[in-house]
C-alpha cells in the first residue's frame, strides 16, 4: 500500500476524491424545487394565502368596474351615485373573493402531498417578489381603509393588483 503526496494512504485519498466528486455532482444536479424547501416551510398554507389575496384583488377590480357600469345602465349619472356604486361593487367583489379563495385553494390542493404543493408553487413561479406583492396588497388595503374608509380599501386593492400586473406577468 503506497502513500500519496499529502501523506494519506492511497485508499483514503481515493475515498476523499470520491466524496468531493459526489458533492460536486449533487450541487450541479440540484433541482429548482430544492431551493424552495427553506423558503416555504408550509407550502399549502402559503398557496392558500396567496390564492385568497389574488382572488380578493381580482374580484375587487371586477366589482369596482361592474358597479358603475350597472349604475350607468340604470341611468344614474350623478358623481356620488357612481362613486357609491364603485365602492359597493368593489366591497361585494372583495367579499366574494374572500369566500372563493380558500375554496379554490382547497379544491386545487385537496389530494396533494407536500412535494406536489411545492412543485405547484415552483410551477407558478412563486418567489419572494410574489410574497412582497401579497404584503403590498394587504398594506395598501389597510392604509386605504384607515385613511378613507371603504373607498380607500377598494382603491388600495385595485392599485395593488395593477402594481402586481405591471411588475410581473401574472
Amino acid at each position: 500500500m503506497g502513500y500519496s503526496s499529502d501523506g494519506f494512504p492511497e485508499e483514503k485519498n481515493e475515498k476523499w476524491s470520491f466524496e468531493k466528486v459526489r458533492e460536486f455532482v449533487r450541487r450541479k444536479t440540484r433541482r429548482r424545487i430544492d431551493d424552495y424547501y427553506d423558503l416555504v416551510p408550509k407550502p399549502g398554507t402559503q398557496f392558500c394565502i396567496h390564492l385568497t389575496i389574488r382572488s380578493i384583488q381580482t374580484a375587487t377590480v371586477f366589482g369596482s368596474i361592474l358597479g358603475p357600469v350597472t349604475s350607468l345602465l340604470m341611468q344614474k349619472t350623478e358623481k356620488n351615485e357612481l362613486i357609491n356604486s364603485m365602492v359597493i361593487g368593489g366591497m361585494n367583489g372583495a367579499l366574494v373573493g374572500a369566500a372563493l379563495g380558500p375554496v379554490l385553494s382547497l379544491a386545487m390542493c385537496k389530494n396533494m402531498n407536500k412535494m406536489k404543493k411545492l412543485e405547484k408553487l415552483v410551477k407558478n413561479n412563486f418567489d419572494s417578489s410574489q410574497l412582497w406583492q401579497d404584503h403590498i396588497a394587504i398594506a395598501s388595503a389597510a392604509i386605504g381603509y384607515m385613511s378613507h374608509g371603504q373607498v380607500g380599501l377598494v382603491v388600495g386593492l385595485d392599485l395593488s393588483l395593477i402594481f402586481a400586473l405591471v411588475t410581473r406577468n401574472w
